[in-house]
């Protein structure tokens, strides 16, 4: 429900935005300052709009993608690879200062970029053609003077839009640690019942070769107590007790290693998006009386 609200949102803020962008340049604005880290859900809807803009930018609908992206970047602005983007979308809007501004912003906020160079020429490609696209005063009617058409070289195509997510980590992430212990919890519990019962099953085959068909001879006519065949009776039935509790044990440890390496490989990375989908279900421990292993959960 939250997503489907956040959209409208969204949706209806592009609208409302779209008319005042949509018409002659504009005076450039700067960005203001970063001055904290975004949370979880700043994360996600910062994430959410740069699609947003992806889509519109693909359609060519740049006034609606400058839209999102600034609303992207309001809302994590520690993701500095936007301001690249935006500069993009409003060059070919024809707001070619605002471009100027964001590439300026987007050096001194990452000032050890590997394209800096490139971007500095890029800079000042776009205030030369601000330049140029000066208004020429008009001649006095009757001179028939023409102004002189601008001059310059031909610009270098402009590097394309990033289609980087827009605050994404170098590194995937690391899997939580819990699951492995889960699951080494259950390799000890396996290799326990699997001892328990090897050593009730050599002696259940023990008793059973002294007793044939669970019936031990006796040692003292009747009616006399015979006390060996009472011991090796209650030792039988002792090891056969012990042997379906090795079987419980280890069929128990080997369910609680598999769900715990299942947990693991289906669990999202640090950082990654933990919304459950068809496509990638949300995997949790799922541990109650008499039970234990994973529960899989998922939504269109």
């Amino acid at each position: 429900m939250r997503k489907e609200l956040c959209a409208l949102w969204l949706a209806s803020g592009a609208t409302l935005f779209v008319p005042a962008l949509a018409h002659a340049e504009d005076e450039p604005k700067p960005y203001p300052e970063c001055t904290k880290a975004p949370n979880e859900s700043e994360t996600a809807a910062a994430k959410g709009a740069y699609q947003a803009g992806n889509a519109s930018f693909d359609e060519a609908d740049y006034p609606r993608a400058i839209t999102y992206w600034e609303d992207a970047y309001r809302r994590d602005c520690t993701a500095n690879l936007l301001l690249k983007n935006l500069a993009r979308a409003y060059e070919l809007y024809g707001q070619k200062r605002q471009a100027v501004v964001a590439l300026e912003t987007f050096l001194v906020r990452e000032p050890n970029s590997g394209d800096r160079e490139q971007i500095q020429r890029r800079i000042e490609v776009l205030k030369k053609q601000i330049a140029a696209e000066k208004p020429t005063p008009t001649p006095p009617a009757g001179t028939g003077a023409q102004p002189p058409p601008p001059t310059g070289t031909q610009p270098p195509p402009p590097p394309p839009v990033t289609n980087e997510p827009a605050h994404d980590d170098a590194h995937p992430g690391k899997r939580p640690i819990a699951p492995l212990i889960v699951a080494g919890s259950g390799g000890v519990i396996f290799l326990v019942g699997l001892v328990m019962y090897g050593s009730a099953s050599k002696d259940v085959n023990h008793y059973e070769s002294i007793c044939p068909n669970r019936s031990c001879p006796r040692t003292v006519p009747p009616p006399a107590p015979d006390p060996e065949q009472q011991k090796n009776i209650d030792a039988a039935e002792s090891a056969r007790k012990r042997l379906v509790t090795g079987g419980v044990v280890t069929g128990l440890g080997a369910a609680t290693a598999a769900g715990g390496l299942i947990w693991y490989f289906l669990s999202p990375r640090s950082g990654a998006t933990t919304t459950a989908t068809l496509a990638h279900p949300r995997v949790d421990p799922a541990v109650t009386p008499g039970f234990a292993g994973v529960s899989l959960s998922g939504a269109f």
